[in-house]
């Protein structure tokens, strides 16, 4: 699923207007007047599209007839056929990939030493406080499941983290954990909201790009902490930060404290010589 489509019928209605905010803007769009506004005699209804991570929020009704017809909007393979199920991944794409990461592990010069390989994921998912990370793989789509169902052939444990930003050792760094936590704005008393995340829940520093020092950390170059270097296959980018969690709307359903937003596929790769 990638969007929704919202049909609103002509019945006359006053207020549930829509709104949607994305990347700072807000948009107000009033059905009513739009298909008030048509000339007399000319039947017409009001609609709108948008992406599945677009914070969507129905104002207040007042009175009238509402009546409105949501579609989820799927992605399909041109090539499949109509019957086959929008999700389920290609079998062409994993065994490609599949063939190619298995190149890769029987040379020796890959990896020689062993390391990890971070895949940044191309869609969003919602997530809570509560979600287990682990559980979402199963709701992997597209190109994010293709790369999870190839490393699970070839036997990887490939494994859902989230990187938090590190604010106190600057653009770069991260944190990494397989738990969704609460966000900096919150209270830590007596201990900061990077160091609670290393202290308390388990984080590991590691980096978000491959041209940052890992010891430019300021946890590993003053603290003494353990990081771990990630040579990412496909990047980090902004979809992987995790903000602030509030009541938002996910799909088409309010969801209390949801997010957006798209976990990294991490993959730990043995030495050469422990390598089948």
């Amino acid at each position: 699923m990638f969007g929704s489509l919202v049909v609103i019928y002509p019945p006359a209605h006053k207020g549930g207007e829509l709104i949607f905010r994305h990347g700072g803007h807000e948009w107000k769009v009033d059905a009513n007047s739009l298909t008030a506004s048509q000339p007399s005699g000319s039947p017409s209804l009001a609609y709108v599209a948008f992406y599945s991570d677009i914070e969507h929020e129905v104002l207040k009704f007042i009175s009238g007839n509402r009546v409105t017809v949501t579609y989820n909007l799927y992605l399909v393979d041109p090539t499949s056929k109509p019957e086959a199920p929008a999700t389920t991944p290609s079998f062409k794409g994993v065994l490609n990939l599949q063939t190619t990461l298995q190149g890769m592990l029987k040379s020796p010069e890959f990896m020689p030493d062993g390391g990890i390989l971070g895949f940044g994921l191309v869609h969003l998912y919602p997530v809570t406080f509560r979600t287990k990370l682990h559980e979402t793989t199963n709701y992997l789509k597209g190109a994010d499941a293709h790369v999870y169902q190839a490393c699970r052939q070839l036997r990887l444990r490939p494994s859902l983290q989230v990187i938090y930003d590190d604010q106190e050792s600057g653009e770069g760094i991260g944190i990494m954990l397989d738990t969704i936590v609460q966000d900096q704005n919150y209270d830590y008393q007596d201990s900061s909201y990077e160091q609670t995340l290393l202290d308390e829940f388990g984080g590991v520093p590691v980096n978000k790009i491959e041209s940052v020092a890992l010891e430019r950390s300021i946890w590993i170059a003053e603290w003494g902490k353990e990081g771990e270097f990630i040579t990412w296959v496909s990047p980090f980018d902004r979809h992987n930060r995790l903000g602030n969690i509030a009541t938002v709307y996910c799909g088409n359903e309010p969801s209390t404290e949801c997010i957006y937003c798209s976990p990294c596929l991490i993959v730990r790769i043995a030495a050469a010589v422990d390598r089948v």
